[in-house]
C-alpha cells in the first residue's frame, strides 16, 4: 500500500542554473539522456529540496560528479537557489517503516539504483500521486546516515506536476552565492569542505 505524508512547510528550494528563464520548467526532467531518480521521459517531475543545507549538498554532489569548480563556470551556468511554494501529500520515502513496506532497504538511498526508484515512480505517478518526499541521495553521499529529526535537514521533494492540484510557483530567486556556505565568513569556492562539515556526524 502506498503511504503519503502531509508536506506543508514553506518554502521548498530548487537549484537551477542562473541563466534559466523559468526555474520551475520541468521539460529538462523528461530528456532521454537524463538519469533521473524519480521520473522517466514519460512524465515530468519538479526536483526540489527541503532546506538550504540540502541544496548545498546537491550542488556539491553535482560538482563532485563533473569535476567542475565554481571558477570554471560562466555566470549563466552558476547554481542559483530558488524558493518555491508548494504544499501537498507526497509519497512517504523518509520513514523507515514505510520505506521497507514498499520494498526498499532500510538503508535507502544507499544501495538503491535509479532503475528501482523509477520503477516505483512509474507506479506512483500512474496512481495519481502528487510527488515523493525522500531521503536525499546527495546528503547520503556525505556519509550521512541518521535519518531522524526534522526531515527538512536531509530530505528532497519531487513534485509530479501533472497530478498535483496545486501548481508550484516561484517565491524568490537568489542573486548571489552566499547561500552556498553555512558560514558567511567563508567563500563560495570553499563549498566542498563547508558542506562536508555541515553533515559531519563524528
Amino acid at each position: 500500500m502506498t503511504v503519503t505524508i502531509a508536506h506543508d512547510h514553506l518554502p521548498v528550494y530548487r537549484v537551477v542554473r542562473k541563466g534559466w528563464a523559468d526555474p520551475i520548467d520541468t521539460s529538462f526532467s523528461q530528456r532521454h539522456n537524463v538519469d533521473n531518480r524519480w521520473n522517466t521521459p514519460d512524465f515530468p517531475a519538479l526536483y526540489c529540496c527541503c532546506s538550504k543545507s540540502v541544496a548545498r549538498a546537491i550542488v556539491r554532489d553535482r560538482f563532485g560528479i563533473t569535476g567542475v569548480e565554481l571558477t570554471d563556470l560562466q555566470d549563466t551556468a552558476y547554481p542559483q537557489l530558488v524558493e518555491v511554494h508548494w504544499v501537498g501529500q507526497p509519497v512517504d520515502m523518509i520513514t523507515e517503516e514505510t520505506i521497507i513496506a514498499v520494498g526498499f532497504p532500510r538503508e535507502y538511498p544507499t544501495g538503491t539504483t535509479h532503475v528501482e526508484t523509477r520503477r516505483a515512480a512509474v507506479k506512483w505517478h500512474a496512481e495519481g500521486q502528487t510527488g515523493v518526499l525522500c531521503r536525499s541521495a546527495s546528503v547520503a553521499q556525505l556519509e550521512f546516515r541518521t535519518w531522524v529529526g526534522d526531515h527538512a535537514d536531509w530530505s528532497e521533494l519531487v513534485i509530479y506536476t501533472q497530478n498535483s492540484p496545486l501548481r508550484p510557483s516561484v517565491l524568490k530567486r537568489y542573486d548571489d552565492l552566499e547561500w552556498l556556505v553555512p558560514n558567511r565568513l567563508q567563500r563560495a569556492d570553499d563549498l566542498m569542505n563547508s558542506v562536508e562539515s555541515e553533515f559531519d556526524q563524528t
